[in-house]
């Protein structure tokens, strides 16, 4: 295979049209071009992929809209938790398959430095894996509630002391919990004894149940550890 560390955009479609036998497969990404030689069935003509050879289609990969408009390079508009998707596909081709050069065009100039629009790409990235760190956080502290929806009896939520996969030494209780300004919640387990969760200095000694973001589920004894989610 003849080696090329820089594709301009059009490259890869005239590599794939003029070298048939044997196909020269790429894959664009925003990071850099993968040869795709090992997976023609997948990404040749009328394979399942074929729509991402000969382009750079990195939206698609978390958008997944595999058409038109939908075939893009352009991550601008990707939420940081998407873009975390993006570097985790990239993680799976660059296991599995053949670094083969970098794409001219949005990401890289003709020499292969990174663009504005990569290094604004790489910072939503950084982002999304604070954002994840911070829910990570925020549900080893306030677990996620066991549930589970019966045609006869509803939905139901309960704590248990590995509810929500977080093992400890306490149980808890089921509660709405409302992050500051949404109007959205999820059930959240809480301490019902002791300071507050996020404030283990505190001399308060009814946990959380007075923090005013977790709201009790109707008909629910405020100490149960299963409610019944009833409509409000």
């Amino acid at each position: 295979m003849e080696y090329v560390q820089n594709f301009k955009y059009e490259t890869p479609v005239s590599f794939w049209n003029s070298r048939c036998q044997p196909p020269l497969k790429i894959l664009k990404s925003s990071k850099f071009m993968l040869q795709l030689d090992q997976s023609q069935k997948h990404y040749g003509p009328g394979g399942g992929y074929h729509f991402f050879a000969g382009r750079d289609a990195t939206a698609a990969f978390v958008t997944g809209k595999f058409e038109g408009e939908g075939l893009t390079d352009d991550v601008s508009n990707l939420s940081p938790e998407d873009m975390i998707g993006i570097e985790e596909w990239m993680t799976f081709y660059e296991k599995d398959y053949t670094y083969v050069g970098k794409l001219e065009g949005r990401y890289y100039d003709r020499h292969g430095n990174a663009t504005t629009e990569l290094l604004i790409a790489q910072e939503k990235i950084h982002e999304g894996h604070q954002v994840k760190k911070v829910e990570s956080d925020d549900k080893t502290l306030y677990p996620m509630c066991n549930s589970a929806w019966t045609q006869k009896d509803g939905a139901t939520v309960w704590c248990t002391n590995k509810s929500g996969g977080k093992q400890r030494d306490w149980t808890g209780v089921p509660r709405k919990y409302y992050k500051l300004g949404s109007s959205e919640y999820r059930c959240a387990c809480i301490r019902t004894t002791g300071p507050p969760g996020d404030d283990p200095t505190s001399a308060l000694s009814s946990g959380d149940l007075l923090n005013p973001m977790f709201k009790p589920y109707k008909n629910c004894h405020e100490h149960a550890i299963t409610c019944k989610v009833v409509d409000d």
